[in-house]
C-alpha cells in the first residue's frame, strides 16, 4: 500500500514536471554503474530488436513499442562537467565574412533515471554559459544556453503511457546543435550512453521546428503525451498529442514566434515477423503572435510500413495527403492541397550505428515563415573503433516554402538550411576524455526587396575540449 503511494505521489509530481521544462526517453541499466573502471559504456542493442527511427514526426503513432516491464527496481544519478574552446566563422549571422571568433564554453549535465517494474522516469539536462569573443566592430560577450529533457511512462500488460517534455534556450535551433559545438559534438557528449535519443529530434515534429536563423536566441518548449493500447498479439491502436511554443527572444517583430497543437491517431498490424503496417491520422493548429498573420490547421493521413531487412537493419516508409486551412489572414486565406511522407533506414551493429531519414510535412515555417511545408533529410553514422576511441558523423538539410508571409520584411519564398560535420573523442581514463569537433553550416532565407537584409550566411565551427564524468551514483 505504501510502495502504491509512494508511486502515486511521484506520477502526479511528474505530470506537473511535464507541463514545465524537459523531454527524454527512460532506459535500463544506467551505463558505467555495474561496470569496471576505465571501461567505455555503449548503448546496449538488443539483436533481436530492430532500431526503429525515433526522429519520426509520428514515431510513438505508427512504430509502438509495448515493452515488457522490467522486473529493476534503481535509481541513479550521474553529473558530469564540460570544457570547450575553439573558434567560429560569423557568429552573428550578418554575412560571409572570413573573420574568426574564438569561443569557449562551460557545461555541467545531470542525468537522473528511476526505474520500477511498470514505470520508469529520466531526467536529462545539458547547460552552461558560452564566452563570444569580439568580432569585427562588436565586443566580447557572455551567453546562456539551456536543454532539459524529462520523460515519464507507466506501462501495463497490454497498455504504455508516455509522458515527455522538452524546454530549450539557446543562441540557435535545434537542428544541428550549433550552440552545443555540432550535432556530432553533442552526441558524442551527451547522447551516446544515455537513453535521450540522439539530438532529441522527436521535438522538431511534433512541436515547434526551428532552426538556426541568423543566430537568433531562441526559447522553445514541447510537452507531450502518447498511449499505445495493444489489441491483439499482432494488433494495436495509438493516440498522441501536444503542445508547443516557439519565441525568438531578441527579433521577436520579424520572426514567427508560434504555437502549435497537435494530435494523431494510428492503427498498426504486424503481418509477421518482419513486415507490419500502419494508418495515421495527425492534426494539427498553428497560431502566430504577429498581427495580421491567420491561423493554420492541417488534417492528414499516411499509411506506413515497416519493414525488418536484418535483425539489426529497419526500413519505415509512409505517404499520404494532407489539406491545410488558412483562416483569419490578411492575404492568405484558403485551402492547399499538399503530400506527407516519411522515410527511415536504420542499421545498427554493435560498434557502430547509421540513420538516415526524409520527412515531409507542415511544419511552424522555421520562424522564417507563419508556416510551411517542409523536407526535411538526415544522415549520421556514429562508431566505436577501440576501447578509447569513437567517431562521428552528422549531417541535415531542411528547406521550407511559405504558407503565408509573417511580414512585409519576410516575403513569400523558400528558405533552406544545410549542415555536416564530425567529433573524435578518446577517453583518457575511467571519468575522462577528450573531444574534437567540426561543423559547417549554410542558410539562405528570403530578402525580396529590403536593403537591409542579408539573404543568408555561411559558417564554420571548430571545438577541441575536456569532459569530466563522475562515476553514476545509485540513489537506492
Amino acid at each position: 500500500m505504501i510502495e502504491g503511494s509512494r508511486e502515486f505521489v511521484w506520477t502526479l509530481t511528474l505530470l506537473a514536471i511535464s507541463l514545465t521544462p524537459g523531454w527524454s526517453q527512460a532506459g535500463s541499466t544506467p551505463p558505467g554503474v555495474d561496470g569496471q573502471e576505465g571501461s567505455v559504456t555503449q548503448p546496449v542493442l538488443d539483436p533481436d530488436t530492430p532500431q526503429t527511427n525515433q526522429s519520426s514526426p509520428t514515431s510513438d503513432v505508427d512504430q509502438p513499442s509495448i515493452e515488457p516491464a522490467t522486473s529493476v527496481s534503481q535509481s541513479y544519478l550521474a553529473v558530469g562537467l564540460h570544457f570547450s574552446g575553439g573558434g567560429e566563422s560569423d557568429p552573428s549571422g550578418t554575412g560571409n565574412s572570413p573573420q574568426i571568433a574564438p569561443v569557449s564554453s562551460i557545461l555541467g549535465s545531470l542525468n537522473l533515471q528511476k526505474l520500477r517494474p511498470r514505470s520508469g522516469t529520466n531526467i536529462d539536462y545539458v547547460g552552461g554559459a558560452t564566452y563570444n569573443g569580439s568580432y569585427g566592430g562588436s565586443g566580447a560577450y557572455l551567453e546562456q544556453l539551456h536543454r532539459l529533457d524529462v520523460d515519464h511512462h507507466l506501462q501495463w500488460r497490454r497498455t504504455q503511457l508516455n509522458m515527455r517534455n522538452s524546454f530549450y534556450y539557446m543562441r540557435d535551433g535545434i537542428f544541428g546543435s550549433s550552440s552545443f559545438g555540432g550535432n556530432g559534438a553533442y552526441n558524442l557528449r551527451f547522447a551516446e550512453n544515455r537513453t535521450v535519443p540522439a539530438d532529441s529530434e522527436a521535438a522538431d515534429y511534433v512541436g515547434a521546428t526551428q532552426m538556426p536563423l541568423g543566430q537568433e536566441r531562441l526559447i522553445t518548449n514541447v510537452s507531450a503525451a502518447s498511449l499505445n493500447q495493444a489489441l491483439t498479439r499482432r494488433s494495436s491502436i495509438s493516440f498522441a498529442g501536444s503542445y508547443s511554443i516557439a519565441d525568438y527572444t531578441g527579433n521577436s517583430q520579424n520572426l514567427s514566434n508560434g504555437r502549435q497543437i497537435t494530435a494523431q491517431v494510428g492503427y498498426n498490424y504486424q503481418v509477421n515477423r518482419r513486415d507490419g503496417f500502419g494508418v495515421v491520422y495527425r492534426y494539427q493548429r498553428f497560431q502566430f503572435t504577429q498581427a495580421g498573420v491567420g491561423i493554420i490547421t492541417t488534417s492528414s493521413a499516411q499509411f506506413v510500413y515497416r519493414r525488418r531487412v536484418l535483425n539489426r537493419l529497419a526500413l519505415v516508409l509512409g505517404a499520404g495527403p494532407e489539406v491545410a486551412t488558412v483562416t483569419g489572414s490578411t492575404a492568405a486565406n484558403g485551402q492547399q492541397l499538399n503530400a506527407t511522407a516519411q522515410a527511415s533506414l536504420q542499421y545498427n551493429p554493435r560498434t557502430y550505428r547509421l540513420g538516415l531519414s526524409y520527412d515531409r510535412l507542415e511544419t511552424g515555417g522555421f520562424g522564417v515563415f507563419a508556416g510551411g511545408n517542409s523536407n526535411i533529410f538526415r544522415f549520421s553514422i556514429a562508431h566505436t573503433i577501440s576501447r578509447l576511441w569513437r567517431v562521428s558523423l552528422e549531417s541535415g538539410y531542411a528547406t521550407s516554402t511559405s504558407v503565408e508571409a509573417s511580414s512585409a520584411r519576410v516575403p513569400v519564398g523558400s528558405y533552406d538550411y544545410g549542415f555536416a560535420g564530425g567529433a573524435v573523442q578518446r577517453q583518457l581514463g575511467p571519468r575522462f576524455s577528450v573531444f574534437a569537433s567540426y561543423q559547417f553550416n549554410h542558410e539562405n532565407w528570403p530578402c525580396g526587396h529590403a536593403p537591409a537584409c542579408t539573404s543568408g550566411f555561411q559558417q564554420h565551427i571548430a571545438l577541441i575540449g575536456l569532459d569530466w564524468n563522475i562515476r553514476p551514483i545509485r540513489l537506492e
